[in-house]
């Protein structure tokens, strides 16, 4: 009896969360993401390292490939698991997989992948079992054992995209909070997270922002009207602006928030385009907004004035007159919509190119990022050159809580033990600090890859 912990994934950065709970005799999984910057197999976690031969069911935190991306592989360690998540999360889940899925097969057939980890078939093979579970409202995971006791888990908005949770697991030999990923504010759309009202024993952080000290003093209005002033800037010296977005959360996010400055005169008033999957998942955002914690109950993507982006990308309205484009991927990543019109843009001064979220060291818009003015930028191999000569600029829009927000959350439930996951080792290590000098006696863990740890 007891509660146990391992992560099959990564340990060390961001990228294919899974953790192996025991609690009192019941094995849950939670999260089965893949790692973005990884393929094939080495995207996985290691499945086949569990230390469990059998899994009651498998909790889902959110959709973001991150956290899904794997589903299926986990399911053909353990088919017999239940797979529970909040209810939007349950419509999402099966439409990420489904986009991944056919990601991988254009991939493979391009000669870029060895192999897909899964086909659309097994997406619709698992998906009918995924079920939707109503916010702070407590469900067993399984049935009474023969003394009464079960384990129970309840889900809380966690604030990060639609249909994010956290996870509270209760149970004979204590309590346990796995925030997920968690934002502590405000977003355009969604509101910031919600918590357990009581303390618990184990908190499972992540740590994504622990070592941004900018964050903690950054506020998502300030860099609304930093965003916006740059935009009208662009827009009136008659150059176009590019977003470059993550299809699930950021591009819903960016495209109510600049249509809402359009409509306070904050921008001058130019045309908006979007495309590509976003929009897919832009139509569930609207679907799901009666039955999911909105700050605008009546606000729908569908109705906003909102035009598809013409094509061909090299030509059209949305180069020769100033508009704004907001489109994936966020990164850049090769080929993607936002990647072929930066090489577009990046050689005409009169344009913008502003990303709202991090982006990694090794993908091309990092390189787009960091280029001095007038550089000749290689975005991937094999391609030509391009000069940078576009205007670009940073703002920070993250859907993550800052290194304070996470500080206030074990102050608020006050654990005895806090596991640290989901942060580069800087990031997890400035936690650790600070966890041990503001709450003497709190255990802290930073987790081995599949190192079981006795956490109760």
């Amino acid at each position: 009896m007891g509660i146990e912990f391992t992560a099959l994934g990564s340990v060390e950065d961001i990228g294919a969360a899974s953790y192996v709970i025991r609690f009192d005799g019941t094995n849950i999984l939670l999260d089965a993401g893949i790692h973005p910057r990884k393929d094939n197999d080495e995207s996985l976690p290691a499945f086949e390292r569990a230390p469990i031969d059998y899994l009651d069911a498998l909790l889902l935190s959110h959709a973001h490939l991150d956290h899904v991306g794997a589903l299926p592989v986990a399911l053909r360690r353990f088919p017999h698991a239940r797979v529970l998540m909040s209810a939007a999360s349950s419509f999402l889940a099966p439409l990420m997989l489904h986009h991944s899925a056919k990601l991988m097969e254009r991939l493979q057939r391009e000669g870029r992948v060895r192999r897909r980890l899964f086909t659309t078939d097994d997406v619709d093979m698992i998906s009918w079992i995924f079920q939707g579970m109503r916010s702070e409202a407590p469900f067993p995971i399984r049935s009474q054992d023969e003394s009464g006791e079960t384990i129970e888990a309840t889900l809380f908005d966690a604030g990060h995209i639609l249909g994010a949770c956290g996870i509270r697991l209760s149970g004979p030999s204590g309590t346990l909070f796995y925030t997920g990923d968690t934002s502590a504010h405000d977003q355009e759309i969604l509101p910031a997270a919600r918590y357990p009202d009581e303390p618990v024993d184990v908190l499972i952080s992540e740590c994504t922002m622990g070592a941004d000290e900018e964050a903690e003093h950054r506020v998502w209005s300030g860099e609304e009207k930093r965003f916006a002033q740059a935009i009208s800037e662009v827009l009136l010296g008659g150059g176009s602006v590019l977003v470059p977005v993550f299809s699930l959360g950021r591009s819903q996010e960016m495209v109510a928030l600049v249509h809402r400055f359009r409509d306070l005169g904050w921008v001058p008033d130019a045309e908006i385009y979007t495309a590509g999957f976003g929009n897919v998942v832009g139509s569930l955002y609207d679907r799901t907004a009666k039955e999911t914690r909105r700050r605008n109950p009546d606000l729908r993507l569908g109705e906003l004035d909102v035009r598809q982006l013409p094509r061909p990308l090299d030509k059209g309205p949305h180069l020769r007159s100033p508009s704004i484009i907001i489109v994936s991927s966020g990164m850049m990543a090769q080929d993607t919509l936002s990647y072929r019109l930066a090489e577009i843009m990046l050689p005409r001064p009169r344009h913008g190119i502003f990303f709202v979220g991090y982006v990694d060291p090794e993908m091309p818009g990092h390189k787009v990022l960091t280029a001095t003015p007038r550089e000749s930028l290689t975005l991937a191999p094999g391609t030509r050159p391009v000069a940078a000569k576009a205007r670009v600029e940073r703002f920070h829009f993250t859907a993550h809580s800052n290194r304070q927000d996470l500080m206030d959350v074990v102050g608020r439930l006050q654990p005895k033990t806090v596991v640290l996951v989901h942060g580069e080792q800087e990031a997890a290590g400035w936690m650790h600090d600070q966890i041990g000098i503001r709450f003497p006696g709190t255990r802290v863990v930073r987790p081995g890859l599949c190192e079981t740890i006795q956490l109760v």
